[in-house]
């Protein structure tokens, strides 16, 4: 409740401005202060336990200490002779130092023997060091004959060690709560015996498109018709963010259909429709808001592509309506959707990296909000380029195919010429 009144509080005191278009009022506010009433109003999804080979890009929802040390003993990282490694230092092709092989210990087995002067035991990549063992020489660099090993380059023998706890200590915090499961936490989980770790659930996020032009993607197109492709694109955006789409369907523009497959979607933690979020006569999100109870937050957030947006809040659960403008719904899921998703899912970071760029190709627009472009950016030697995707409507999808990044343009920005700086942000995950 405390979060509730916060949000509701900034909406009415921190707007851009109230704008009265075809007798709506319309709450219109700066994409940061938007982004920041959706995060305070996060519950952070609960916890299970998921087999260990399932845990990739999940989240983390434990903080892991290790109850041992890694390696659990000194041991050899390469095939070859352990010894005393001051005997052999000056070893050479041309003066070996011969030695006596008195133990052979692989890699799971135990050393039998103590090393003394004049002595090396054969040892095996993974194998434990044995008693007073100083250095292991590689394979490639003795000639055995019988029971004796000749070594003929000794250099950085006490190197080729790895000792107990090197990489890990006993109590040592090895990976935090919040932390995404790539493949090298993978493996440390079960380096430390995580067969089964805590990871926050995935959001359910329910995807309606709403729109009497829309028809599902399999049927054939009569005039007048499109598919619906925002669903599609925006399950990817979910699913890349962490999250699990619940397809809900198309809705045409009527008060009671969407009202039905909004409820029916109650077991969802997101609700996000595409279409009827501006001010035309089928525009009608804002009505379906007040029908269900739906708490508006804002319905416009000062940013191109994408400023209409009704954000809304039920029973604890957040609700976004978006563009029916494919390009439009993708940015601002991108930067709204996005950012409440991870932290839904638990992430420790929920912006994107962002870079300095300079442009390879002009931007020939005016811009008032702050506006989002998609973009190629790729390093030339020591700069960074960022060319502008070439189709840039809102409409638009074609836009955002092949685009690696960002570019954001400040408010009030005059065109832009080839070699100006400007902000990136990289379309990959942190």
């Amino acid at each position: 409740m405390a979060a509730y009144v916060w949000a509701v509080r900034n909406v009415r005191t921190r707007v851009v401005h109230l704008e009265s278009k075809g007798g709506h009022n319309l709450v219109s506010v700066k994409l940061e202060i938007a982004q920041e009433i959706l995060l305070n109003l996060v519950n952070v999804m609960p916890k299970e336990r998921v087999a260990l080979q399932e845990c990739w890009r999940r989240i983390l929802g434990e903080t892991v200490t290790s109850d041992m040390d890694f390696p659990p003993f000194t041991r050899s990282p390469l095939d070859g002779y352990a010894l005393i490694a001051e005997e052999v230092a000056t070893a050479t092709p041309e003066n070996p130092v011969i030695l006596e092989q008195i133990d052979y210990i692989p890699a799971g087995g135990n050393p039998s023997k103590t090393i003394s002067a004049g002595t090396a035991s054969r040892i095996m990549t993974g194998a434990p060091i044995p008693p007073n063992a100083t250095g292991v020489i590689r394979l490639e660099d003795t000639i055995v004959n019988g029971d004796s090993v000749s070594i003929v380059d000794g250099s950085g023998a006490e190197k080729n060690i790895c000792l107990q706890g090197e990489e890990i200590f006993l109590g040592e915090e090895v990976v935090s709560q919040g932390t995404i499961i790539n493949f090298g936490v993978m493996g440390m989980l079960a380096v430390l015996g995580k067969s089964r770790p805590y990871v926050f659930r995935k959001p359910r996020v329910a995807l309606i498109a709403t729109g009497s032009e829309i028809v599902p993607v399999d049927f054939p197109l009569a005039p007048g018709k499109i598919r619906n492709s925002n669903s599609y694109m925006l399950s990817a955006q979910v699913t890349e963010a962490g999250g699990q789409t619940v397809l809900m369907g198309n809705a045409s523009d009527n008060i009671e259909e969407i009202a039905h497959l909004l409820e029916s979607a109650s077991d969802c933690d997101l609700f996000v429709t595409t279409g009827g979020a501006s001010v035309g006569d089928y525009d009608l999100i804002g009505e379906v808001y007040k029908k269900l109870g739906i708490t508006l937050l804002f319905d416009r957030v000062s940013m191109k592509p994408g400023m209409p947006v009704l954000a809304g809040t039920r029973d604890g659960k957040l609700y976004l309506g978006l563009s029916g403008n494919p390009a439009a719904a993708a940015m601002s899921f991108e930067q709204l959707v996005r950012p409440v998703l991870m932290k839904m899912a638990g992430r420790k970071v929920w912006w994107r990296p962002r870079i300095k760029g300079i442009l390879a190709s002009p931007f020939n627009k005016k811009t008032g909000a702050k506006r989002f472009v998609w973009a190629r950016c790729w390093q030339a030697e020591t700069d960074m380029l960022v060319e502008p995707s070439r189709a840039l409507g809102n409409g638009m999808l074609k836009s955002a195919m092949g685009a690696n990044a960002l570019i954001v343009i400040p408010e009030d920005s005059p065109p832009l010429v080839v070699g100006t700086e400007v902000e990136v942000i990289l379309l990959a995950d942190a």
